[in-house]
């Protein structure tokens, strides 16, 4: 039986390298399998040999534990010492965790960070339960075989939605011909063992039939194999029956593809950083998706809903409680709906769900994912963005949904601003700040829509950078319906390109002089990108609170360069336009897409356009290289050679340059622990909450103690580790913290900023007691981040006024 269990424990090293191998696309895999499996086997048949007894289980975690960071971690040795020592605690959490980080991580995932210690821990003690049940032979070892499905099983589990291509045979056509015969080979493995096994038990048996012994384990022998291989064969039909849907289906689903929708939102990148795509000559055209109604259809329809700036990207907001995407299991009261039908087609594949909100029914799904899009359906209550999240790909061809959608006209923005001061620093963006001093307008609801109004009169619109190939339709369009000519444009929204516009802008302004007319002030170039960013900032800088929707405009003639799509919406017709609330909570739309009908003009400071303008011919000019022989003759160009003595001090100066650039690198590599503890520090005592920053203070004095080279426990009570700190103050914080996480009426703001300034008094001491060598050894200590897991993995939890709080994880 030994050189069969041997065999097994291959078997299983190798089944759990091949499946897991979409997912690591890494050679290492094969070692972590082989390597787990050829020690697990070593040492219970060890244990087995001499007789280990239940000491064999022990052996088996001491050895796990030992091997965990040479064999599944290897990164961690490139970090010397203190790599090993923080690639051993990672290692010991991914046991645990790593599962779910192989979910939320982008396959292939390579040996990135612990990611290959779920295949080890597979490998490891499925080969562990195989070899022990095989070695112990007798009427255990017919299941030996059974572990062999867990790799199978890791490896569809975790492993990509994405399908081996199908094989066809002549006129058969198999469908994911790798998975397949992974299974099948894996439950012939099974069959053999069983077959194999069992067979060696009953020709004993029958030798000692024929002895004269009794005859009944024989048949015992064979009920046994009957029913081992009747369950072997429900577990394959189980499992058959778990996957053909999925594997005979469209897209196949695993473990993976269900995860947060947050997670798969923040992955994304700025829906409005990627709105020049749709204006390609790809998508302009394509039909994305078709809206119908058994009445009169929402005025908007929205993709996705930006709420954050970064100063780069307008971005979709997580993470908050307001800005959350739940389930959405009830209907909203709407005073106005109509039954709207969506039908995604081809031109679209998004987690963005077009909807008009407030809906007043949850949407019902149709097609061939029906139920997995119900499953995973989200929504933002308050940004009224959507996100169908059953896949990473979202909604895809072939997907429908009917939901009950508001159909309420666009509401009107409040006079006054919801924020008394600007929502912006102004002095980031100086030239939006000058254009509107520039108009002379009120900081008023009325006073910004004439300036919103300005700013797209006074901008022209243009979709791309060059009039290259793929750029050639959205010109098309609009020089047949209003002359539009081309006008380069660059894309983003940034900070620094908002500023562009208003620079061209106010540069125009001024050169103009005072009493220019409207058709002298363009010069603002851009689309819809860059003036849904400016009018959002602009918003901002007055009070207001704004946001961008990308979607599009139904029914109407939409705005002049983006029309309204009447069923069938295309990437022309896919538009964005701000959202801007007042005091009165109520968010009004406005659009945003620059005038196509005047371009722009280049003015010297004074001048004056002709009151009759004629429109100048305009002929191609050929660029051509120089006539060949007009070249100096020597084709050498004039001076190009350099004094030796130059050419060293350069070369000097150079090498100079690159040790000090190399200098500055490690100085700012040594500062990195030193600023990292301070933000720590910083964050804990500027948390909102006095109980979060009593907490904070608690973490801030045992984390001191630590990276000082203390030992502190920080899974008991505060009170036993205030005794075991040896501090005078240690017993008056731990009951400080304890009242604040425990008590009814917690702690007020004045009690926590006493409770720092004694941890302030309590380091001083700490460091005071240390040798110079000894600070400088604490400062630079990690300590503090390996052994406070614990205390850093704590969520406070406060349950409002009256109740008491609670502290998940370590307590007081």
């Amino acid at each position: 039986m030994t050189v069969g269990a041997g065999v097994l424990a291959l078997g299983i090293g190798v089944f759990a390298a091949l499946s897991s191998a979409p997912i690591y696309a890494d050679a290492r895999a094969w070692v972590v399998s082989l390597v787990g499996a050829g020690l697990a086997f070593g040492v219970v048949w060890l244990g087995r040999r001499f007789r280990w007894g239940p000491l064999t289980l022990v052996a088996l975690i001491g050895i796990f534990v030992a091997t965990l960071v040479p064999v599944a971690v290897p990164g961690a040795f490139a970090s010397g010492p203190e790599g090993i020592v923080r690639g051993f605690g990672d290692g010991l959490a991914a046991v645990a965790l790593g599962w779910k980080q192989l979910l939320t991580l982008t396959l292939p995932v390579g040996t990135y960070q612990s990611v290959l210690v779920p295949l080890y821990v597979i490998a490891f003690g499925a080969t562990a339960i195989s070899s022990w049940l095989a070695l112990r032979a007798g009427r255990f070892a017919e299941w030996a075989a059974l572990p062999l499905v867990l790799p199978v099983a890791f490896g569809t589990a975790f492993g990509s939605s994405n399908l081996s291509d199908p094989l066809r045979l002549g006129a058969l056509r198999i469908i994911a011909p790798r998975e397949l015969a992974i299974w099948i080979l894996a439950f012939a493995g099974i069959a053999i063992w069983i077959a194999w096994s069992s067979g060696i038990d009953r020709r004993a048996a029958l030798r000692r039939g024929r002895a004269g012994m009794d005859r009944a384990p024989v048949r015992r022998r064979g009920a046994q194999r009957g029913i081992i291989g009747a369950a072997v064969v429900v577990l394959a039909l189980a499992i058959a029956s778990f996957a053909a849907p999925a594997i005979a289906g469209p897209e196949r689903s695993v473990a993976r593809d269900r995860i947060d929708p947050e997670l798969v939102i923040a992955e994304r990148t700025s829906p409005l950083a990627g709105y020049r795509e749709w204006k390609r000559d790809a998508n302009f055209g394509a039909d994305l998706f078709e809206v119908r109604a058994n009445g009169a259809l929402p005025g908007r329809v929205h993709l996705a809903v930006m709420d954050r700036y970064d100063g780069v990207d307008f971005s979709v907001g997580t993470g908050g409680s307001s800005e959350r995407f739940t389930r959405f299991p009830s209907g909203e009261a709407v005073s106005m709906s109509s039954r709207v039908t969506v039908r995604i087609a081809g031109g679209y594949s998004d987690i963005w769900v077009p909807v008009s909100t407030p809906l007043a029914s949850p949407p019902q799904f149709g097609g061939p994912r029906a139920s997995a899009l119900a499953d995973a359906f989200y929504l933002n209550r308050d940004t009224g963005g959507a996100v169908a999240v059953p896949t990473k790909r979202g909604l895809v061809n072939g997907d429908s949904f009917s939901a009950d959608m508001s159909i309420a006209g666009d509401r009107t923005l409040a006079e006054d601003p919801a924020n008394p001061e600007s929502q912006i620093d102004l002095e980031k963006m100086p030239e939006l700040a000058k254009w509107w001093k520039a108009q002379g307008l009120s900081p008023t609801g009325s006073g910004l829509a004439e300036g919103i109004k300005r700013l797209r009169d006074r901008g022209y619109l243009s979709h791309s950078l060059t009039e290259g190939p793929g750029e050639q339709q959205w010109l098309a369009a609009l020089q047949k319906d209003y002359g539009t000519r081309f006008v380069t444009s660059t894309g983003g929204h940034s900070i620094a390109r908002v500023e562009q516009l208003f620079k061209q802008l106010n540069d125009q302004q001024h050169a103009a002089g005072p009493k220019a007319d409207d058709r002298m002030l363009v010069a603002g170039i851009g689309d819809d990108e860059q003036f849904a960013a400016a009018a959002a900032l602009l918003a901002q800088s007055l009070g207001f609170d704004s946001r961008v929707a990308l979607g599009v405009r139904l029914g109407g003639d939409g705005v002049p360069g983006v029309p309204a799509c009447a069923e069938s919406c295309t990437g022309e017709n896919m538009a964005a336009w701000i959202e801007v609330r007042g005091a009165d909570g109520v968010w009004a739309p406005f659009d945003v897409t620059p005038q196509v009908e005047i371009p722009p003009t280049s003015l010297e400071e004074g001048e004056q356009l002709p009151e009759y303008p004629t429109v100048p011919e305009e002929r191609d000019a050929q660029e051509s290289d120089p006539p060949i022989g007009t070249s100096d003759a020597d084709g050498k160009p004039a001076n190009s050679t350099k004094p030796e003595g130059e050419a060293i001090f350069w070369q000097v100066l150079k090498y100079a340059g690159l040790g000090l650039g190399a200098l500055a690198i490690l100085a700012a590599l040594s500062l990195f622990i030193p600023l990292a503890k301070r933000f720590r520090r910083n964050r804990r005592r500027s948390a909102p909450s006095p109980e979060i920053r009593a907490i904070g203070a608690w973490d801030q004095l045992l984390d001191a103690h630590r990276d000082a080279g203390r030992s502190v426990d920080s899974g008991v009570a505060r009170r036993i580790a205030a005794a075991d700190l040896g501090i005078e103050d240690a017993d008056w914080i731990a009951r400080e913290v304890d009242r604040a996480v425990f008590s009814r009426e917690g702690i007020d703001a004045p009690a926590a900023d006493a409770l720092w300034r004694r941890v302030d008094t309590a380091e001083r001491e700490l460091r005071a007691g240390l040798s110079p060598w000894g600070r400088i050894r604490a400062r630079f200590s990690l300590a503090s981040y390996r052994s406070g897991r614990a205390s850093r993995r704590r969520r406070f939890v406060s349950r409002g006024p009256g109740k008491p709080n609670q502290t998940k994880g370590t307590s007081g």
